[in-house]
């Protein structure tokens, strides 16, 4: 098979895994995320940025393209499996609001490193990685507006304590 193939094929699977990580994670609702509607929309948006970047890979890189974007979808797959950190937060005495924020952040975290790997390994200017930054501030700024907005509750934490750190030992 050759390399473009096998990275094309490589990076397909990445992102496929990558999306049904996250609507994975998504639906386990972690006391949140409640209707399928929501598992889609934010599903969407954090593909986007992923998208915009795939495009413009395909239209601006020459040679390395397809080495570019099984990187970058690499970096799409690990941001997903970062998310289940979740599961070692609820051993920690902090809320389940604190669980998912430092879940979320620890992904974001762990994208932005691998697709800055990616744009250095690629040998690629760094405005690419500038542009995937601002992508993906867009982006956690829109699922912000959009969960928020679809559950307001979530302001307060009022939407479910079952995992806080009370409830835990209660349920143990």
């Amino acid at each position: 098979m050759p390399d473009n193939t096998r990275n094309a094929v490589t990076a397909i699977l990445y992102f496929a895994v990558s999306v049904i990580i996250t609507a994975w994670f998504i639906e386990q609702k972690f006391g949140y995320v409640a209707t399928p509607d929501v598992i889609l929309l934010s599903n969407i948006v954090a593909a986007i940025k992923w998208v915009i970047m795939v495009i413009a890979a395909m239209v601006l890189l020459k040679g390395n393209k397809w080495i570019f974007i099984r990187r970058i979808a690499f970096a799409s797959l690990a941001g997903s499996c970062a998310m289940y950190s979740t599961y070692a937060f609820r051993f920690l005495p902090v809320s389940s609001w604190q669980q998912f924020t430092y879940a979320m952040a620890l992904a974001l975290l762990v994208m932005t490193i691998f697709f800055f790997k990616a744009v250095m390994n690629t040998k690629l200017s760094l405005k690419w990685f500038a542009v995937w930054m601002v992508c993906l501030i867009i982006s956690v700024i829109v699922q912000v507006k959009v969960v928020f907005g679809l559950h307001p509750g979530l302001v307060k934490n009022e939407v479910s304590h079952f995992f806080d750190s009370p409830k835990k030992i209660e349920i143990s």
